[in-house]
């Protein structure tokens, strides 16, 4: 075979080991957002919010809690246990601090959720429902 003849079997073969007939799948590209800006024009800073989830809870205060929650509906101590309520209509989320040595801070180690008859309820789901901005209440 000759040499010309060579080449074009080649380049043949290597054609059918390419893409067929259809074209190239388009890919876009998307501009970047804009940074928001503040009222005096400054470019304001932009955060997600922290997502809502009763975990997070776990290890605060009692202050540290009603920062990010807002006034309990109810609070009760007795020795070195403390408990806040959170109730909408359909839920009550419930904070139960323990103080692990007299002179320490309470800190929230249990977080339970219940509906209003008294049944167990997602802790997470029944956050949201005291939230329903979907933001810690020193987010806003």
């Amino acid at each position: 075979m000759k040499r010309s003849g060579l080449f074009s079997v080649l380049f043949l073969g290597l054609a059918a080991c390419g893409p067929t007939g259809s074209p190239a799948p388009e890919t876009t590209v998307s501009a970047p957002e804009a940074p928001a800006m503040a009222p005096d024009g400054a470019v304001a800073e932009t955060t997600p919010p922290e997502p809502l989830l009763a975990a997070s809870l776990t290890g605060l205060n009692p202050r540290q809690v009603q920062e990010k929650m807002g006034e309990p509906t109810l609070v009760r101590r007795d020795g070195h246990v403390q408990v806040m309520l959170f109730e909408k209509a359909d839920c009550v989320l419930e904070v139960v601090f323990y103080e692990p040595a007299t002179d320490a801070w309470f800190e929230a180690r249990t977080i339970n959720a219940r509906t209003a008859k008294g049944m167990a309820a997602d802790a997470d789901t029944c956050l949201a429902r005291q939230l329903p901005s979907g933001r810690w209440h020193n987010e806003h």
